[in-house]
């Protein structure tokens, strides 16, 4: 089975994904997994760089002028950069499918800008012989705003989404029941650490911290944390994938709420250096209001991290019975919950050691490659089905 995967290729959590997702794919199989990729216009210095996450030999690489997703105050500006991202995205989604000819499964990862639904929705409208599959990460304003687009996902084999929440979004657009599989976002299975000391709480931010992820919630939360256990309050450690330089609203935010001494923004680190501080915290906040946060929460259950989270954002699909559950935007009770993990320490044990049991049982790269070669399979055998049928007809009518 040839496969090609059209993907970020940088080093963001999306880049992360497909490699590893790729590589769990290559061992299963034995044979290579290309990638076609190009710059996506969402300004991260791991894009703006041309910071590589895949390996360049086996992928395809180009680069073309993207808009993102900025939106001018007046309509005509609006008007014109959007006719230009139309453009734009159309010409990609072409060049996409050009470049994955010759394979029997590409599998499109959906996220924004150039591999944001207009991308995805002119690649489906090229002739393919392959079975495509699309996981969709993210939606974006654009098929938000003009749901019927949403139709053309249907012209897919496959879609594979991360979590119950997501399929549900998709069934309200219209794409068709049967085509959508929820595989959840993999995950590697740490050996444990020779010192297993743990200090500290993380809180992952992903790629926008200001957005979705509950962070006024938790410097509130953290305010009051303080404010009850002093100097045995422990450090909030804030990880993002958006980089080394913390950005300054959120800097100001902590110092408005008068926290900031009591955090540390280790911003984006390296894969190894991340499972390590996953591996040395005490517990995990995620008191997210939207966004996703997959990623987060199968490497919290690989490190035995338990996890302090609302029930948005994918979490219960990944967490099952075992997340210590909040409301959202309720920062006196993220704080009850704060404490009560912080000094009881069997009850984060006897957490994290469930967790880890789920990841084997559900979120192992190798677990979620074998359900995802199930999905191509599948799809192969639909498609060859059609493909006879549609034969078999022209064959009678003449």
């Amino acid at each position: 089975m040839r496969v090609t995967m059209i993907c970020c290729p940088f080093k963001t959590s999306f880049g992360s994904y497909t490699n590893s997702l790729k590589t769990a794919i290559e061992s299963k199989t034995g044979s290579s997994v290309r990638w076609v990729g190009s710059n996506c216009g969402c300004g991260d210095p791991q894009e703006v760089n041309r910071q590589f996450q895949i390996s360049m030999p086996q992928g395809d690489y180009f680069d073309l002028p993207m808009y993102g997703e900025y939106r001018s105050t007046k309509a005509w500006r609006r008007s014109a950069r959007s006719a230009a991202r139309s453009v734009l995205t159309a010409a990609r989604g072409r060049r996409y499918a050009s470049m994955s000819r010759g394979a029997d499964v590409v599998h499109f990862q959906q996220v924004l800008n150039a591999y944001g639904s207009k991308a995805v929705f002119s690649w489906l409208k090229q002739p393919s012989d392959a079975s495509r599959i699309i996981t969709v990460h993210e939606l974006d304003a654009d098929q938000l705003e003009s749901p019927k687009r949403n139709a053309i996902y249907n012209r897919a084999d496959g879609i594979i989404v991360h979590c119950e929440e997501m399929r549900q979004h998709l069934l309200r657009l219209g794409v068709e029941r049967e085509k959508i599989h929820v595989v959840l976002y993999g995950t590697s299975l740490p050996a444990p650490l020779v010192d297993s000391s743990r200090e500290g709480i993380l809180f992952y931010c992903g790629h926008k911290v200001m957005t979705g992820k509950g962070i006024d919630t938790l410097f509130k939360a953290m305010q009051i944390v303080k404010a009850k256990m002093a100097e045995r309050t422990p450090m909030l450690k804030i990880l993002g994938h958006y980089g080394t330089t913390t950005p300054p609203e959120a800097l100001q935010l902590a110092v408005d709420h008068g926290v900031d001494d009591k955090i540390v923004w280790v911003n984006q680190l390296p894969e190894e250096e991340t499972v390590r501080l996953f591996q040395r915290s005490l517990f995990c906040v995620l008191p997210y209001t939207g966004s996703f946060a997959g990623y987060a929460a199968s490497l919290a259950a690989a490190c035995r991290l338990p996890v302090v989270c609302t029930r948005k954002a994918g979490l219960p699909d990944y967490l099952g019975e075992d997340g210590v559950w909040i409301e959202e935007n309720s920062p006196a009770l993220l704080a009850e919950r704060m404490i009560e993990m912080i000094e009881n320490q069997p009850r984060r044990s006897k957490l994290g050691e469930q967790l880890f049991k789920r990841a084997q049982a559900f979120l192992s790269w190798d677990v979620i490659a074998e359900q995802t070669l199930k999905i191509y399979e599948d799809a192969q055998q639909k498609k060859a089905g059609r493909q006879v049928n549609t034969t078999a007809s022209i064959a009678r009518a003449s």
